[in-house]
């Protein structure tokens, strides 16, 4: 690229391309197996839900890592994009599932790892039961890499005045 290309360039233009920051996505490419465990409250014993796997890919020239999570039944049950904001320095998930009526955000803090990415969300809770209960929570969404064919995601729930305690975890390995 030339001198007068790159400051043909808009601000836009460069912080959207993928930076350094981007390769924290790749040891998540691929198509994976996963294990999953809810647990319904604090100090609740956890169940399982079987048969579930997983697509990941980047979309957008690299900018986005996009996952699929599809059921044992091979319904899709969550669709999250995982990106880097170059401008603002932060690593941003967007979830939305068939668990929850809303999107789910979380964004970095700038604390990630090569093994480690903490991400910080706020929601409100629609409930396990017939009503909603309304409450706010605050939520921990840790991705981490303990190797090329295993990583995880967990989320940490924190009701006001409450203990943070593990609330899904999700154990991935490669398919193949």
């Amino acid at each position: 690229m030339t001198t007068s290309e790159t400051s043909a360039q808009t601000a836009s233009d460069r912080l959207a391309a993928p930076g350094v920051e981007h390769g924290w996505m790749q040891p998540l490419l691929g198509n994976w197996t996963v294990a999953m465990r809810v647990w319904p409250g604090l100090g609740a014993e956890p169940f399982s839900i079987p048969g579930m796997t997983a697509e990941r890919h980047l979309i957008l020239g690299g900018r986005y890592l996009r996952e699929t999570l599809i059921g044992g039944d091979g319904v899709t049950v969550r669709e999250a994009t995982l990106g880097y904001n170059r401008l603002e320095g932060r690593f941003e998930l967007v979830t939305v599932d068939s668990y929850e009526p809303g999107q789910m955000i979380y964004t970095g803090r700038g604390d990630e790892t090569p093994e480690l990415l903490p991400l910080h969300g706020i929601s409100i809770e629609a409930g396990m039961g017939p009503e909603p209960t309304g409450r706010k929570r605050d939520l921990r969404f840790d991705f981490a890499v303990h190797g090329p064919d295993s990583n995880s995601q967990r989320i940490h729930v924190r009701y006001p005045g409450g203990a943070s305690y593990l609330f899904v975890e999700q154990v991935f390995t490669r398919q193949g």
